[in-house]
């Protein structure tokens, strides 16, 4: 394969500076600008050589380069004016533009000082992106520290100035909108739409926190000579564990909630979406929250076990596969943490003959293909009813007709899989059903994509005549591959979506307000969706996955999103004269 092209550093203002584009392709490689003395680079593809720094902590970009730290609010912070990151002298460049992820930790970027280093590409075009550290122990220790010792200080901080920062912060967002919406386009590999769709549900969810003061009230219960009153308290170090395909959106699901609760936040994104977690280290930056109360630290499983076991971590919010949810689980439950896990699912789309037939096979189209199918709200199953088998050929014509390709072209409606390893295990299963006697009446196997012959492309891929026992209906697959079985009747539906180990999502299509309701009131699956594929909520609504598609005890959004980040404490006092 040839080497990619080098990619300009394009002269940017310098508060919108992080992430530099090419000047010349739409598949441009996004790249964190850093000073040509931020590291030294062996000229090979190896493990890059750490930086020369008397920090024990690794090479810092402090505080000191970016514009407009945050503004005092409290007299528990310090005001800081700052200057800009350069962008005048790029990286050191090894087969194209090689920027290396960094860890955030007290509002300085710090190179790890690790001796094991992951590599990620551009999904459409293979090109080398991003060197992601396995951070060490005392980096991550590091990062926890930072964190403790700030969460005092700013749960002090009254309620109403933690909003108005997430207020800016929503701000700051804004203005980075164009960069965050690139990187998802690149890193990820997804659609320009999707990219946008995602920046606006993280925005969503910020603005969503904000509305928690109201919820967060406590009670009293006055009385004579004696009164009884709650608060709610913030639990202190709060983690976030965060998968590949909504590198934004989900940390924001959890991180603002922890901040407004008055708790400090640790983000340990997939170490195959670094960058987008980088955007939005800076976006806290000049929205001005003070050092410690948001890290970001890279790195894998290893890096997870690091954070759990760490004292001064309180709580743990993971979304990502079942394995790993699993495994974080049981970690947090050994170490006495406050945890949530939301994983896997298999989610059903059941059709009625009577159900409108049009709208019906675009949604389910949309839904299955959509993302290439990397979203845990995916509709991966469909089950047909009675004679609403028929509707197969239509169904197949309309997956069909998706146009496959790099996303940043517009006219594209389905990107690559994130990886090519995660394309192997898709045609793998593919495959395998196919040996199983499974019918492929639509094969995205060999989908090629002119102009991007290494791109990880699957088309769109419709399996029929299988068999509940199948791995393709058995595991989530994270890729455009919509199995598709018949039976005779609504009950026999709701029977199978019932016997399916996952619970994120189901949806009914249908005419008949009865068989809505019969199908919402039998089903047992947290999230339904009527004659509408399921996704994942605003920033406001409830996320109910049950079954084995979640773990822990208190859901993360909904009326009680704030009291997973708090303690209740009950205060009863009484005044006597002597």
């Amino acid at each position: 394969m040839a080497s990619p092209a080098p990619i300009a550093v394009v002269d940017l203002p310098p508060d919108l500076s992080f992430i530099a584009m090419s000047t010349s392709s739409s598949s441009a490689i996004p790249q964190i600008p850093l000073s040509d003395t931020c590291m030294s680079c062996n000229g090979s593809d190896n493990n890059p050589q750490p930086s020369h720094s008397p920090s024990s902590q690794g090479h810092h970009h402090s505080s000191s380069q970016y514009q407009n730290q945050y503004q005092n609010q409290s007299n528990h912070h310090h005001h800081h004016r700052s200057q800009s990151i350069s962008t005048s002298n790029p990286p050191p460049q090894v087969d194209g533009i090689i920027p290396i992820a960094h860890n955030f930790i007290n509002n300085a970027l710090i190179q790890s000082k690790t001796r094991v280093w992951t590599k990620t590409y551009d999904p459409s075009t293979q090109s080398f992106l991003t060197r992601v550290p396995e951070s060490t122990v005392l980096e991550v220790q590091q990062a926890v520290a930072a964190a403790a010792v700030a969460q005092p200080h700013w749960a002090a901080i009254p309620f109403q100035h933690r909003r108005l920062k997430l207020l800016d912060l929503v701000h700051s967002i804004q203005q980075h909108h164009a960069r965050i919406v690139h990187c998802l386009v690149t890193e990820i590999g997804k659609t320009t739409q999707d990219a946008e769709n995602e920046v606006e549900r993280g925005l969503d969810a910020i603005i969503a926190a904000t509305g928690v003061g109201s919820e967060m009230t406590g009670s009293a219960w006055p009385g004579h000579p004696s009164s009884t009153h709650t608060t709610h308290e913030a639990l202190g170090v709060c983690v976030s564990v965060t998968p590949f395909n909504f590198p934004f959106m989900i940390p924001l699901w959890t991180v603002p909630l922890a901040l407004v609760t008055g708790n400090t936040a640790i983000l340990k994104p997939s170490e195959r979406a670094p960058s987008t977690s980088m955007l939005l280290a800076d976006c806290f930056l000049h929205a001005g929250f003070p050092p410690g109360v948001f890290s970001v630290v890279h790195g894998g499983g290893g890096v997870v076990g690091v954070l759990l076991s760490q004292p001064a971590v309180a709580a743990v919010h993971h979304v990502g596969s079942e394995i790993g949810g699993e495994r974080v689980f049981e970690h947090a439950r050994a170490n006495r943490k406050r945890v949530q896990v939301e994983c896997g699912g298999k989610n059903h789309a059941v059709v009625l003959p009577d159900a409108a037939k049009r709208s019906t096979l675009y949604a389910i189209a949309g839904s299955a293909f959509g993302a290439s199918g990397q979203r845990c709200m995916a509709l991966s199953v469909v089950v047909f009813v009675g004679s609403s088998s028929e509707w197969l050929a239509e169904l197949t014509e309309i997956a069909g007709s998706l146009v496959v390709g790099n996303g940043a072209d517009p006219a594209v409606g389905m990107g690559p899989l994130i990886s090519a390893a995660a394309k192997e295990r898709v045609v793998g299963v593919i495959n395998e059903a196919e040996q199983d006697g499974a019918h492929v009446v639509l094969d995205g196997r060999d989908c090629y994509v002119e102009g991007y012959p290494h791109g990880n492309f699957v088309g769109p891929t419709i399996l029929t005549n299988v068999e509940p026992y199948m791995q393709c209906y058995q595991e989530e697959l994270f890729g455009p591959v919509l199995v598709c079985l018949q039976v005779n009747t609504l009950n026999e539906a709701i029977e199978l979506i019932n016997e399916n180990r996952y619970g994120n999502g189901c949806t009914l299509f249908t005419s008949s307000p009865a068989a809505a309701k019969s199908f919402q009131d039998e089903v047992n699956v947290g999230q339904i969706g009527i004659n509408v594929p399921n996704l994942a909520p605003s920033g406001a609504i409830p996320r109910t996955s049950n079954k084995e598609s979640f773990m822990g005890d208190i859901r993360g959004m909904g009326a009680a999103r704030w009291q997973f980040f708090t303690n209740t404490k009950t205060v009863t006092t009484l005044w006597r004269s002597d």
